[in-house]
């Protein structure tokens, strides 16, 4: 088992310092191809390590990033209260991660870490507006008289203070006149970040075009680390309709990409998006139809009928029926055979 601090990437880091370029283009592709734009997250949490070799190295691969990946990349180290929740819910503070596990075992081993970690994900999730005491019992409990409310979130703010002190975690959580909050000046998120890049993509597409806003799309896919608090007990059901609005706005923006990638001729980038996305998610329907096109393109006429096929039998979509009449890969795969 590894320790609670060990960073993944730390293997990685002579590779990418390697003289030899090939050297450092496969370290890189095998990096984001295994923890995608969190590779980044945590290359910039070495610029922090004790160790000044492990820094230097980790300096020299963030310089080299860019070059190799065509990632926009950040050469400082982090500051301040991060909570990523776009996948597994996990909690920063500068490099390092809090493994509220391990907190609770050795601070408040009378809270269980898993309704801690549901009440700081809710708190979360409800934002700026807050949530009552009842509506959060209801969420994490199922019951509007849950017992341990008061002591998880005191634990909660316990946990805080030892992050920073003892005015940070008032400043952070606000609980009063039945009210909870969990004060977003206090924290940044990885949802944040998505949402600021996937809007403000769309309307640089609005003011200036698809080829202009698609590297802020491209920014966003990175910036996509999973479906919404994914790992948080029975899958959170208060959280379904965000995690629905979450996912389909990555869609739209890979759905983006893929057409800026086509339009540009570059259909084997296309192909190797969209094909990762479907690998995904094999619902989504525009995301398909451009990996079709562009298969079309790349004269792979066998991969596109089985992709095809795969969609259909996915969906369990009748092409002849009424929903396939008007499906757009239905649309778009007989589009391509009266081409043929």
């Amino acid at each position: 088992m590894q320790p609670p601090d060990y960073n993944p990437v730390v293997p990685y880091l002579p590779l990418l310092a390697h003289p030899d370029v090939t050297v450092q283009q496969h370290a890189c592709a095998i990096l984001l191809s295994t923890y995608g734009n969190h590779a980044l997250t945590l290359l910039r949490r070495c610029l922090s390590s004790p160790d000044t070799h492990f820094r230097q190295q980790a300096h020299l691969a963030l310089q080299r990033i860019p070059r190799l990946s065509g990632l926009p990349i950040y050469e400082e180290p982090f500051r301040g209260f991060y909570i990523e929740s776009l996948g597994r819910l996990r909690l920063f503070v500068d490099h390092q991660e809090v493994h509220l596990d391990a907190w609770v075992r050795r601070e408040h081993s009378s809270v269980g870490w898993q309704k801690l970690r549901g009440v700081l994900g809710y708190l979360l999730h409800c934002g700026r507006q807050g949530t009552t005491i009842a509506a959060l019992e209801t969420a994490i409990w199922g019951t509007t008289r849950a017992a341990t409310t008061g002591r998880t979130l005191q634990t909660l703010r316990d946990l805080l203070a030892s992050l920073r002190d003892a005015a940070f975690a008032e400043h952070a959580l606000i609980i009063a006149d039945n009210h909870c909050l969990l004060n977003p000046d206090a924290y940044r998120s990885d949802v944040q970040a998505f949402e600021q890049t996937f809007a403000l993509a769309t309307h640089t597409e609005t003011t200036g075009g698809l080829e202009a806003a698609a590297p802020l799309y491209r920014q966003a896919l990175h910036l996509y680390g999973g479906p919404y608090m994914i790992d948080l007990p029975n899958g959170a059901p208060w959280a379904h309709t965000r995690r629905d609005h979450l996912r389909g706005n990555f869609l739209i923006a890979a759905e983006r990409v893929a057409e800026a990638l086509y339009t540009a001729g570059r259909f084997a980038e296309c192909v190797a998006l969209c094909s990762q996305i479907f690998d995904s998610d094999e619902s989504a329907d525009d995301v398909v139809a451009w990996l079709l096109r562009a298969y079309s393109q790349l004269g792979q006429t066998g991969r596109l009928e089985h992709t095809y096929r795969r969609y259909l039998l996915a969906n369990d979509l009748d092409e002849h029926g009424p929903e396939g009449q008007h499906d757009v890969v239905v649309a778009t795969y007989a589009d391509l055979r009266a081409l043929q």
